[in-house]
């Protein structure tokens, strides 16, 4: 899904980098600096809400996106990770109106 996402992203004209590694996400964003991240619940053996509660730490202006098998989700404890969800699907819709506001948002501040 994420070479799915990563070619309908990059057809709407978005620079995207992308890792199927959870450990190397960190050092992408300090590298790139990117305007959204979009992150898989499941990462191998990581689990993307971690890595996202991650990044909020250290990056808490960055808009925060989480790819799910369902249409929403909060945490375990109730606090809400990422800014928007992304329900998996076969229309890609969803991902690129939600990564689209994100960016514009961030361009906005």
């Amino acid at each position: 899904i994420r070479m799915l996402y990563e070619l309908e992203l990059s057809e709407e004209g978005y620079e995207v980098i992308s890792s199927g590694e959870a450990s190397r996400c960190m050092e992408l964003i300090r590298e790139h600096s990117p305007n959204v991240v979009v992150m898989d619940k499941k990462m191998g053996k990581h689990d993307g809400l971690d890595v996202l509660r991650r990044i909020r730490g250290q990056v808490p202006a960055l808009p925060l996106g989480l790819c799910t098998a369902y249409p929403s989700h909060d945490s375990e404890k109730g606090d809400k990770v990422a800014d928007f969800y992304v329900a998996k699907s076969s229309d890609f819709e969803d991902l690129k109106l939600k990564v689209k506001a994100a960016v514009e948002l961030r361009r906005a501040e």
